[in-house]
């Protein structure tokens, strides 16, 4: 690991307006720095950089954050390499320190596993008559590492026999204890397993040999390494080729596998779930651009307009590739090869012709249906050149004006941003936010509000934690970008970006004491109350007290 000091270091020598403007040529506007956003598409541009805070913050997408998350985001490189890329331009020499991983015991588990379940494919005929069966090449077996969890418990006798604690079994899901004992998770299936982006194996997905067993694939449960509706199939073995070539999103690991032993290596799946944003934000790294090819059939078809609002919702421009009835990609490439399958991605088609495809448009139900779900997806997109193509397209189609067109847009519009619930998870007070806002805009009032209001005054714990390291924080120019570094949560990251815009006029220092007073009084009140229900009539007298005085003091003031 690169010790913390040379991470700060770097983020205090580096100039965020230098390096952003080798990607985005920036101008000034007041205080920040401006230009278009390189993560979305726009006209007017809302992307503003801070040269006093060194973060940079787009208004219309929500991105923003330090140097360090500029470089992941827009080269698509992970928090090591962007320090790595810095310390480069700046001639620092990168010290590593090595410090235990706390999820090792997990990863040593599953490559353990891995191993295990690869060696019993290699004695199990009947696992590999059925991988035959599926016209799977050797090597693709061994690139994507498949192997077979025979039963029997094999797999819990083994990692015991070889020093692996029961403990860590449970914990990475590779056995599940009952009252007669431990199982392993996985018996009688084919195994698939999950790779992080790094290469690292951290779950597997399960398919069982018998048709009729339910499930018929079965995950890992969910660890701290691993969500199944964050993690997409094969993504590491198709992200060298995923930068070149538009994502081909499939159903199932079959569907993938068969495509990838054509020689087509631009492919992804979920794992057995739903799609979520998580998985097309993931896709969204690497282009806007997606292929979608889900099964011929009427579950298929369903699948597919299911997902085409999230996709469109995160900034994916989704292309359908329109299977046969019957075919799933796992068969049409085993049935006709890789050439018609390449046919059939060059006869892709958009959402809109999807639509039409799907729904018998000879009623004028059916069709005003059609042309609702149409209007309500374009009203989504966020590329207004993209919008507008989609719009001229749906007024030849439907043959009604544009102008009617953008009316019943406008006003799906409007019920959406009327009916959505905000999306924001932390909901603080308004004083609080001010106070925050205060703390991240002007250093020189850490101190005050050090002196004045103890963090624990604040309501939610994540705020405590901002305020906590906020205090700890020096006056320089990097402090906030620093926080913003050492705070996982994104939406809480997100809160410290937002409230370090913020364009309100500073309060003098004598009304930020009376904000700072206002708060503790209040919290003051909600301590009285626990003392009272506690009982705790010592303690209640202490706080009476010191309300009593804070009161009077806020009087004399407001005079």
């Amino acid at each position: 690991m690169i010790k913390p000091e040379i991470i700060d270091r770097i983020r205090e020598q580096t100039d965020i307006v230098k390096i952003i403007n080798e990607y985005v040529p920036l101008k000034k506007a007041g205080r920040y720095y401006r230009a278009l956003c390189p993560f979305h598409s726009e006209q007017t541009p809302s992307f503003y950089v801070s040269p006093e805070k060194q973060i940079y913050h787009c208004f219309g997408c929500g991105a923003g954050g330090s140097v360090y998350n500029f470089l992941m985001q827009y080269e698509k490189i992970s928090f090591v390499e962007a320090i790595k890329k810095l310390a480069s331009k700046l001639n620092i020499v990168l010290e590593i320190e090595k410090i235990p991983n706390q999820y090792q015991p997990l990863l040593d588990v599953y490559e353990y596993a891995t191993n295990l379940y690869q060696s019993n494919l290699t004695k199990s005929n009947i696992a590999l008559e059925y991988l035959k069966k599926r016209r799977l090449n050797p090597e693709i077996i061994k690139r994507f590492r498949l192997g077979y969890a025979p039963s029997g418990n094999i797999l819990y006798g083994n990692a015991k026999h070889h020093g692996f604690s029961e403990e860590v079994l449970i914990k990475a899901g590779l056995i599940i204890k009952k009252e007669d004992g431990c199982y392993d998770w996985f018996f009688d299936r084919i195994i698939f397993p999950v790779f992080s982006l790094s290469g690292k194996v951290i779950a597997f997905t399960g398919r069982s040999l018998d048709d009729t067993r339910e499930p018929k694939y079965l995950n890992s449960p969910e660890t701290p390494l691993f969500r199944k509706g964050e993690c997409l199939y094969g993504l590491y073995q198709a992200k060298n080729y995923l930068y070149q070539n538009i994502p081909i999103l499939v159903e199932g690991n079959f569907d993938l596998l068969s495509l990838v032993n054509a020689g087509i290596n631009n492919v992804v799946a979920p794992l057995g779930t739903a799609f979520t944003k998580e998985h097309a934000l993931i896709l969204n790294r690497f282009g806007k651009q997606l292929m979608v090819a889900f099964d011929g059939d009427a579950s298929g078809r369903n699948a597919t307009l299911r997902i085409l609002e999230i996709l469109l919702k995160n900034g994916l421009n989704p292309q359908i590739i329109f299977l046969p009835d019957g075919f799933d990609p796992d068969k049409f490439i085993n049935t006709y090869g890789k050439e018609s399958w390449e046919k059939l991605v060059q006869a892709n088609i958009d959402f809109i012709d999807f639509l039409l495809k799907i729904t018998d448009t000879r009623s004028i139900a059916n069709k005003q249906n059609c042309l609702k779900t149409i209007l309500n997806l374009i009203a989504l997109i966020d590329d207004k050149i993209n919008q507008e193509l989609y719009i001229n397209k749906t007024a030849e189609v439907f043959a009604i004006s544009k102008e009617i067109l953008l009316k019943q847009i406008a006003n799906s519009l409007k019920k959406k941003e009327f009916n959505e619930k905000p999306s924001r998870k932390y909901s603080i007070p308004l004083i609080e936010q001010q106070i925050l806002s205060c703390l991240l805009t002007t250093p020189a009032y850490i101190k005050i509000a050090q002196d004045e209001l103890p963090y624990t005054c604040f309501a939610s714990p994540d705020v405590q934690l901002i305020i906590q390291k906020i205090y700890q924080t020096v006056d320089n120019t990097s402090a906030v970008a620093k926080l913003i570094d050492e705070i996982d949560e994104p939406e809480l990251k997100q809160l410290i970006i937002d409230l370090s815009f913020r364009s309100n006029i500073i309060p003098s220092e004598k009304e930020f004491i009376r904000k700072l007073k206002i708060l503790k009084a209040n919290w003051l009140l909600k301590e009285m109350q626990k003392a009272k229900e506690q009982g705790n009539e010592t303690l209640l007298q202490q706080l009476s007290m010191e309300h009593y005085n804070l009161k009077k003091n806020l009087s004399q003031r407001k005079r």
